[in-house]
């Protein structure tokens, strides 16, 4: 019975146990199915997807195109640099982070804030972060990364890498064309969203207006790493199955219509005088030169971070060495705007350029009394002589038979007020107090007769940039063709073929040659003629140039006596500044300079030579430092 018994018991328990047994079975066919299709089926993605975890992507950063002068000569280039960089992942252990940051810190010589930003971008880096480079240091010259790589071994997940830096070979003669590059900002990276984040783009001059063609396009290469992050040599069984590098693009060229030599000529002429000197071609409107001063070094500036001290120093300078005062700086234009009421009374014939007007020293229209610069009087004067003279009697009775509208019509039409659209970034407009403007910014107050014998003179309200005073007279010197500023003249692209920049005519004036010739007489007659306000500081080595002197008042005469003189800063900012605008040769005109001195006091004396070195340069085809 017990045998029996002991049967059935069996059976019982084989019967409870046959499901167990099944789910045992089956749950081991299924492992068996699953490393099947792991391993036969799906084994090379899987295998490819092991692989790629080992596979570093890394960013080519684009050499950038250069800048050139017209003559070849080279403004801005880039030249080999490397950087370092770290995987977060390999770098440290969270709790060992800032350890091994110091270690490294001491061994490539970071500043204490470029310590704590590494440490801090460390310390925020999460997810796929932590398998993506991270820039530690960059712009490291060749010798120093030698001496860096034999210690960087001993540091898991560092990468040298080839990068580039941009170079000014001219510094602070090129400032204001070149500008400066430098670390890519929040707004930027809106704009350019195919940048990288510790890219560079152009902050200023050439460098901003022409990015897109500057910049290049980024190339990718790949390296496989080991465990600890460490680049390693590519097995042979795998190498196919890397991604093949994609190079990256150097940017296009620029080269501009500025020429090496005149252009060091004007920074020389203007010298350690606060200004700006623009030089232009009359009948194209290239610009030959073009400097502001005082100056700045853009190598100091063409770095990811600009240090703060340098930043400060230039930022607070009374002088503005970071403005380019050639196109962003408005004045007032004085005496040298005189020949825009001249040719419109010419072409009203309000008067003919053999009209006179008494000139005894003041004049007084109704309530409102102007003195010329001279108090003694020039007698009775003409066009050719209130030119020659720079008579401001004369051009106070012009503004009462003129008007204001007739008077700021032709403005306008010389361009007056309007920005002459330079192929460079930031440039002002000026101010043409027209009817409309008075409205605006002075409503409900009367134009009286000052104010128009005020913008008669070129004071008042009335501001021009210097390029819109070289734009002006180009029009007299071609015959009434407003032509636009270009100071690129070609982008050359990096298979060698070349994008012309067109010259471009923005309008020509309906105003008879005769009275342009009848002004431009006048012109000449103040550098050539004894009497003439810049005949003593021409220099009559060179053929004749025509061309007229202002002396603009920046402050009024109570202002400056307001001043306590003992406080150099405000009695230097508030002397005249000093104007000289021509065109050469006088005949058939090539080029029109022209010269901004700030407190400098007299055109003449002060910005004509510096006009006249500049237009010696040109004919020479030379530098010119004396």
């Amino acid at each position: 019975m017990r045998i029996l018994n002991q049967a059935d018991e069996v059976k019982n328990i084989c019967k409870k146990t046959r499901p167990l047994i099944y789910v045992i079975f089956f749950s081991f066919l299924a492992l068996l199915v699953r490393v099947f299709v792991l391993q036969v089926i799906h084994g090379d993605e899987f295998y490819g997807r092991s692989r790629d975890n080992f596979i570093l992507s890394e960013k080519i950063f684009p050499a950038r195109g250069e800048i050139l002068f017209s003559d070849g000569v080279v403004m801005a280039s880039t030249e080999p640099s490397f950087k370092i960089s770290v995987v977060p992942i390999f770098f440290a252990k969270s709790d060992q982070m800032e350890e091994q940051v110091d270690r490294l810190s001491s061994l490539i010589e970071l500043s204490k804030n470029e310590r704590k930003r590494l440490l801090s971008k460390l310390n925020g880096c999460y997810g796929r972060c932590k398998y993506l480079p991270m820039l530690v240091k960059d712009e490291i010259p060749k010798k120093k990364i030698l001496s860096y790589s034999g210690y960087l071994t001993n540091f898991t997940g560092t990468i040298i890498s080839s990068s580039y830096r941009r170079v000014y070979p001219y510094g602070e003669t090129t400032a204001h064309i070149t500008g400066y590059v430098s670390k890519i900002n929040q707004s930027e990276l809106e704009t350019y969203s195919t940048y990288d984040p510790e890219d560079s783009t152009g902050k200023t001059g050439l460098e901003k207006w022409y990015e897109n063609e500057l910049h290049g396009e980024y190339g990718e290469t790949f390296h496989v790493i080991d465990y600890l992050g460490r680049k390693i040599e590519l097995p042979e069984n795998i190498d196919g199955a890397i991604p093949e590098t994609k190079h990256a693009s150097k940017g296009d060229s620029v080269r501009t219509t500025v020429v090496s030599y005149i252009q060091e000529t004007a920074a020389s002429a203007l010298g350690e005088l606060s200004g700006a000197v623009v030089l232009m071609e009359v009948k194209t409107g290239r610009i030959l030169a073009l400097y502001s001063g005082p100056s700045y070094d853009t190598n100091l500036f063409s770095r990811k971070r600009i240090p703060e001290k340098i930043w400060r120093e230039y930022s607070q300078s009374i002088l503005h060495p970071l403005l380019n005062k050639v196109i962003r700086q408005t004045y007032f234009p004085g005496s040298t705007f005189k020949i825009i009421p001249a040719v419109t009374a010419l072409h009203y014939n309000v008067i003919t350029p053999k009209s006179t007007y008494l000139c005894s020293g003041c004049l007084s229209f109704g309530r409102d009394t102007k003195c010329c610069w001279n108090r003694g009087g020039h007698g009775f004067v003409n066009l050719h002589n209130s030119l020659k003279a720079s008579c401001d009697i004369y051009y106070y009775y012009l503004s009462q038979e003129l008007g204001l509208d007739r008077m700021t019509r032709f403005a306008s039409l010389f361009g007056v007020g309007t920005a002459t659209g330079i192929d460079l970034p930031g440039e002002e407009s000026g101010i043409l107090p027209t009817r409309s403007w008075f409205a605006m910014n002075y409503p409900g107050m009367r134009i009286n007769n000052g104010m128009l014998m005020n913008m008669s003179i070129g004071q008042g309200d009335i501001r021009m940039t210097p390029l819109q005073i070289a734009v002006a007279y180009a029009a007299f010197a071609n015959g009434g063709v407003i032509v636009k500023p270009k100071i690129v003249d070609e982008i050359i692209h990096e298979d060698g073929s070349a994008t012309e920049i067109e010259n471009e005519v923005v309008r020509v004036l309906n105003i008879k040659q005769q009275h342009f010739n009848d002004v431009n007489k006048s012109l000449w007659s103040v550098t050539n003629e004894p009497g003439g306000t810049a005949f003593h500081h021409a220099d009559h080595t060179i053929p004749d140039a025509a061309g007229k002197t202002g002396t603009s008042q920046v402050v009024s005469n109570a202002e400056r006596r307001s001043v306590d003189q003992t406080e150099d800063e405000k009695k230097f900012l508030m002397q005249d500044d000093a104007l000289f605008a021509a065109f050469f040769p006088y005949k058939n005109p090539e080029v029109v300079a022209v010269a901004v001195v700030e407190s400098g006091a007299h055109g003449g004396s002060t910005a004509a030579p510096i006009v006249y070195k500049v237009l010696k340069s040109y004919y020479l085809k030379a530098k010119v430092s004396e």
